[in-house]
């Protein structure tokens, strides 16, 4: 088993982010455009690959955590490939509560996160049952109001055209995760700080 597979197992087992210490978000200190970075991003960046070529429900903790680190990075412009990965696999395993993290992965930074991460993310398992947890949900209301417009508000455009579940994930599974890998390995070989 790599080193990368029992750090996940580990994590899955114990919950304990000090596992994670080299995969945490830390700047590197630079604040020009182009120089700000994160020390840990490609580490971070090898366990994200690692995780997406095997993950389960069980997995959906840790990948809660990889959003948090990884929307931390909106500060310094931070690619969002790692981001749209996190999400991704959140999404097919997602529990419906999973929904205001996706939403946070969509809304929670800048407008390059709104224009990548996918709205069909925050639809969930099924865009009505969704809907009908955030009007009844008691805990969250004013976020739940905040989703429940969103969702709405993309709903109500007569020209949105939306993939249905399965069409999502076929899509992102054979299309888009590629296109992803191409970008992260050129950008790799060109930034690689």
């Amino acid at each position: 088993m790599s080193t990368l597979r029992n750090i996940i197992a580990e994590f899955k087992k114990n919950k304990d982010e000090k596992i994670l210490d080299h995969y945490k978000f830390v700047p590197n200190g630079k604040t020009g455009y182009g120089e700000a970075f994160d020390l840990n991003y490609w580490s971070r960046k090898d366990l994200v690959f690692e995780l997406y070529n095997s993950y389960d429900k069980t997995d959906r903790p840790l990948l809660k955590w990889i959003l948090k680190e990884e929307l931390k990075g909106f500060e310094i412009d931070l690619p969002i490939y790692l981001l749209d990965i996190a999400s991704f696999m959140l999404y097919k395993k997602m529990e419906i509560n999973d929904v205001y993290s996706l939403y946070d992965a969509k809304f929670g930074a800048g407008s390059d996160h709104q224009a990548i991460i996918d709205i069909e993310l925050i639809f969930g398992i099924e865009i009505e049952k969704t809907k009908e947890f955030l009007r009844t949900e008691p805990t969250n209301q004013i976020v739940n109001s905040e989703i429940l417009a969103t969702i709405a508000n993309y709903q109500n455009n007569p020209n949105a055209r939306f993939k249905t579940r399965d069409e999502y994930i076929t899509f992102y599974e054979t299309i888009k995760i590629k296109n992803i890998q191409e970008d992260i390995l050129y950008f790799e070989k060109e930034v690689r700080i």
